[in-house]
């Protein structure tokens, strides 16, 4: 039995993008030459040590490309991660092909309309980016200026996929590729005592439902200091 878990989001929660950069940020993630994603010093140092009490699994939208780009620091990098949404398991960044063909069954009838709407939506300008994310779900950019509210509940109105946004993307996934389904699964192989996890968006949320411990921000220094802090009890 693993004694506890932290199942946490990556994105605009533990790391953050040169946008939002501050000064003693460290840099994790080099794109096309360029410093892309960051973490805080304190945020690292926070990492480092709740990592030393408890299993700590990212689980990401993020596809398995991109989570390969992310340059952990000295002792926060984790063994196991969750990527393209639950559709892929990593071990020391290999592919687990058993979990791999599992969540396939739930991705597999939906294939062909994700495609589809890869097909229409690649026509589209009001996107400047769509594509179908390591064979799991659509992913979609919106322009800036476009209500994407608006074009969300246009988008679910006509398909069976769930559709959520973030800021400026959206996400087209099979019904049973969540997060939620993510972390049952986690909580079957480790058998942890507790699970604990952090999110900052919708796509969060049916994790942070079914942790005994969650915290729903942008923050992730109060979440690693909440954590520990019950931790340490």
């Amino acid at each position: 039995m693993t004694k506890n878990l932290f199942a946490c989001d990556l994105d605009n929660t533990l790391i953050h993008s040169y946008k939002h950069r501050a000064e003693g940020d460290i840099c994790v993630e080099i794109y096309n030459g360029r410093e892309q994603s960051f973490i805080s010093c304190r945020v690292a140092e926070l990492l480092k040590e709740i990592t030393k009490k408890i299993l700590f699994i990212p689980v990401t939208t993020r596809s398995i490309e991109q989570y390969r780009r992310i340059n952990w620091l000295e002792g926060t990098a984790p063994k196991f991660a969750v990527v393209s949404n639950g559709a892929n398991f990593l071990c020391n960044g290999e592919i687990d092909s058993a979990w791999q063909k599992d969540f396939y069954k739930n991705i597999q009838p939906y294939e062909e309309e994700l495609f589809a709407q890869e097909k229409i939506f690649s026509q589209n300008e009001n996107f400047s980016i769509c594509r179908v994310v390591d064979k799991s779900f659509l992913f979609l950019k919106c322009c800036n200026g476009e209500d994407t509210e608006k074009i969300v509940a246009e988008i679910q109105a006509v398909t069976n996929l769930t559709v959520q946004s973030s800021g400026l993307k959206i996400y087209l996934f099979p019904p049973k590729l969540n997060k939620g389904e993510t972390l049952l699964k986690l909580k079957k192989i480790f058998a942890p005592k507790k699970t604990f996890a952090a999110g900052d968006s919708v796509i969060d949320i049916p994790m942070l439902n079914l942790a005994d411990c969650a915290c729903n921000c942008g923050d992730a220094n109060s979440a690693l200091i909440n954590f520990l802090e019950i931790l340490n009890r």
